[in-house]
Parts: structure tokens; sequence; C-alpha cells
């Protein structure tokens, strides 16, 4: 037990003791209406009464009327008397709810106080460590590509538009046809890159001039290439061989200022230390295109605009997209070559 909150149990002692006479308090107001329903004393069972009553009376003393302007212990409802009244359900009802809503108060003190100073209840973000209860309305990703309207998505319309660095994604992948070979890597995915006219090498800084980052299939495996390019002009690469095929999977990259993140369905895959920072570009986001259209399907993108944690990536929200989803085919019986 933490030993450094000396007065945690006398605080918690007083509010449950405070909202014990609350409650009692209550069930004796209860009581005490139920039993006197129109605002007098309770009456013993079996005694007798000598006031009579009378629906016509005028009479001002002990009965009853309901045309009377009697003030005196009588009760009737055109009556202006200020004397024995009845002040009726709702009033009871009234002093319900604010004995209800002090105990409430006090017990939420409590759970705050414990949550701050003794043990965490509550998480406020999917995926954290500590805390058992989930807010909801904490997570600051965006989604895009939610449904089959997977294209271009320009750099004002990310939440990382000014960011080189220090973001987090997610990106739900279908490989249809991985038998469409190649002789340089089939890209699938980038951002802010400047395609070459024509290809200097058969690498992926010979194929994009810039870029922030680009995912693609090795030319001629099931390997995926997730790339950074550096401040010195360089390709900081991680590959993650033999992703699945003809089945749905997610991928997550956290970009840092000194490391790469790769993850595979919510699994840490390989970190990568760079040799320099990322190089300060930014720009739009792109699908794959062209004939990779028939490589590749793409669900699901969401952004942070920050560094997740490895309990928030694997239990980011929505769920991966479903196989009929992505509206691919079958995989081919044989296999087909392009030139990029």
């Amino acid at each position: 037990m933490d030993k450094t909150h000396p007065n945690v149990f006398s605080y918690i002692s007083n509010g449950i003791q405070t909202g014990v006479k609350a409650v009692q308090q209550t069930a004796s107001t209860v009581a005490g209406k139920i039993a006197t329903p129109f605002g007098g004393q309770p009456s013993a069972i079996g005694t007798t009464s000598t006031s009579s009553w009378s629906p016509f009376s005028g009479s001002t003393g002990s009965t009853w009327s309901p045309f009377s302007g009697s003030t005196g212990s009588s009760w009737s409802p055109f009556s202006s008397s200020t004397g024995s009244s009845y002040s009726g359900p709702s009033s009871s009802i009234g002093q319900i709810g604010t004995y209800v809503l002090a105990v409430l108060i006090i017990l939420l003190v409590i759970v705050l106080f414990v949550h701050f100073f003794i043990t965490p209840i509550f998480r406020f973000r999917v995926g954290d460590v500590k805390g058992f209860i989930t807010i909801p309305g904490f997570d600051d990703g965006v989604l895009f590509w939610t449904n089959a309207n997977v294209g271009q998505i320009k750099s004002i319309d990310l939440p990382i538009p000014q960011l080189a660095f220090g973001y987090s994604m997610i990106l739900d992948i279908f490989i249809e046809n991985p038998m469409q070979f190649s002789t340089r890597p089939r890209i699938l995915f980038t951002r802010g890159a400047t395609v070459r006219e024509t290809p200097n090498s058969d690498t992926l800084l010979g194929m994009l001039e810039n870029y922030n980052l680009a995912i693609a299939l090795l030319p001629d495996t099931t390997d995926l290439i997730v790339s950074v390019l550096n401040k010195d002009n360089n390709m900081e690469n991680v590959i993650i061989p033999n992703v699945p095929v003809q089945e749905p999977f997610r991928l997550g990259v956290v970009v840092m200022e000194h490391a790469l993140e790769v993850y595979l369905n919510g699994y840490l895959m390989k970190t990568r230390k760079f040799l320099a920072t990322p190089k300060d570009v930014k720009g739009d986001i792109f699908p794959a295109s062209g004939i990779q259209t028939n490589l590749v399907k793409l669900r699901t993108l969401k952004i942070w605009p920050r560094v997740i944690s490895t309990g928030e990536m694997r239990e980011s929200q929505p769920a991966l997209t479903a196989a009929k989803s992505f509206g691919a085919g079958p995989m081919p019986a044989s296999s087909t070559s392009c030139a990029s």
C-alpha cells in the first residue's frame, strides 16, 4: 500500500459517512411522507377521531371542506390558508433528488481522489496501460479511406500538414495479386513524393525524387518495405518479410525524430534508429495507382499528430477492415510482369 498519502483513509471514511447520513435522511424523509401523505402526524391504528367531514360545510372547526375558505386546521383546494398545508408529492421527489445528487457528488469526489492520488481508474486513451475504464472522446486520430473511395489526400486536409516526423498512422492492406512482378519496388503508398518521369535506379529513391514516407512491395517477393527519406537524402528502410496475401492486415507506422517503428496487426515488428533525422518533406498522400491497383487494395487510413504508444497501436479503432469490404478478387493462376 502506498504510504505517501496518510490522510487518504480519513478522507474516504469522512466521505462515506457523509454519504450514509444523506441516504439515512432520504429514507427517513420518504418514510415520513408515506406515513403522512397530507402533511400531518401519523395516526395510530385503532384510534378514533371526533372530527367530522362534510363536502358542503363552511365551518372552521376541525372539519375539512373542498369549498371552505377557513384558515383553521382544515384544508381546502380553493383556500388561501397558510395553516396546515399539504406540500404534495412533487416536494418529496425534489428532496429525494437533492439527496441522491449529493450522494453522487460525494462518490464522484472520492473516485477522482482515488484516481489521481492512489491508483488510476480511468483511461483517457485506448491502450493506456494505467486505468481500466476507458473514457470516450479523447481519440485525436483522423480517419480517411473508410470506404471504396480511396484517392489522393491533400496536405491541407491532413492532421499533420507541418510535420515531417512526430506522427503515427495505421493502414489496412489487402494484397490481391502478388504475382504481378516488377523490376523495381511496387509502390503502394506515398506521402510528399515527387515521382521521377524516368527512374534512374531500381530503388525507391531512383523512382521517387523526394518523399517523406513510402510503402512498397519488393519487386518479386511479398516482403514489404517502409521507407523514410532522411535529411542527407538517404533512405531509412524497414523490411517486413512475407506479409499476408489474400487476407487483410493492418500496417502501423510511427515516424519519430530519431527512429521509425513498424507494426503488423498491432504488434511491433521492427524499430530502426535513423542515421539522420527525416528530411523536411510534407505534401499530399497518394495510394497505389496505375497497374499497381491490381496488386493491392487499401482501406482505413488513420493518422495521429503525435507518437502513440504500443498499447494505443494494438487497440486502435476502428477494427481491421473485413476482407469482403476490399472488393478484391482471387489470386490469378499465373504471374504477370510490369515495367514498374
